[in-house]
C-alpha cells in the first residue's frame, strides 16, 4: 500500500463526511498532492510520512507540532 492508498483508506471513515472536512466519495479520488487547508487531513500525512519513511515516533510528533504551532 502506498502513502496515497493508506491516506484515502482514512479518508474513507464517514466522520470526515459528517464533520465537513469531505464531500461523499471525495476520498477515493483524494490524491497525496492534493492541496488542503485542513489541519486534520495534513496531520494524517504527516503521521503517514512518517511511518513510510521510518521515522522515529519522536521525530513525527515534532512535525506534527511544529504543523499546528508555527512559530511567528
Amino acid at each position: 500500500m502506498n502513502k496515497e492508498q493508506f491516506l484515502q483508506s482514512f479518508l474513507e471513515d464517514n466522520l470526515f463526511i459528517e464533520k465537513g472536512h469531505l464531500k461523499e466519495g471525495e476520498a477515493q479520488k483524494f490524491k497525496w498532492t492534493d492541496p488542503r487547508l485542513n489541519d486534520l487531513i495534513e496531520v494524517l500525512k504527516l503521521a503517514i510520512d512518517g511511518i513510510m519513511s521510518t521515522d522515529s515516533e519522536t521525530i513525527t510528533c515534532r512535525k506534527i507540532n511544529l504543523h499546528l504551532n508555527p512559530k511567528t
